[in-house]
């Protein structure tokens, strides 16, 4: 009887625990909302001058409130003047360890209109994939960091390298194999 009340109890606090964790993981919708609200109300804001120039004692109170609104403005320009573009399926060795392979399958957001035809704009973008993918080392693609760097090197080496025509790389499938 007492093992009995003791598994109880345990699983009770289990569960307790589950919850309490669940809840203050889960993300709140309104914090961006409130945040980019006070940002767009700093003297800063409204005479144009940029805030972080100007610095505070912190330093990082501001930041979150402008990335909040940057990517608001991101987001908006993304369903305007974007086109969703295919690459092709890009496969090969990794850096090390030697005989690991690895195929990409992801598109482009490539602005409408650009100087360059789209099919042109794709292959160019898999030609770009493929070198970088072949200077990556297994190690560097190991958990959600690792996923998470990668499309950020990507997204870097695309826009530079197509002097801001494509403005970001969506990944679809991974495989390392």
């Amino acid at each position: 009887m007492a093992m009995a009340i003791v598994v109880l109890l345990l699983s009770l606090m289990g569960a307790g625990t589950g919850f309490a964790v669940g809840v203050l993981l889960q993300p709140s919708k309104d914090i961006g909302k409130d945040t980019a609200k006070p940002a767009s109300t700093t003297p800063a804001a409204e005479t144009g001058k940029q805030a972080h120039s100007e610095g505070t004692a912190e330093g990082k109170p501001d930041a979150p409130a402008e990335d909040a609104g940057a990517e608001d403005a991101r987001e908006e320009t993304f369903d305007a003047d974007v086109k969703i573009i295919p690459i092709p399926p890009v496969l090969t060795t990794l850096a090390a360890p030697q005989g690991k392979w690895i195929r990409l399958e992801a598109s482009i957001l490539a602005k409408s209109g650009g100087q360059r035809s789209p099919e042109l704009l794709a292959e160019q973008t898999g030609e770009q994939v493929l070198a970088y993918l072949r200077t990556v080392r297994l190690d560097q693609l190991e958990g959600p960091s690792g996923l998470l760097t990668l499309r950020d090197d990507l997204n870097e080496t695309v826009r530079s390298l197509s002097q801001g025509e494509v403005r970001a790389i969506l990944i679809h499938g991974l495989l390392v194999e």
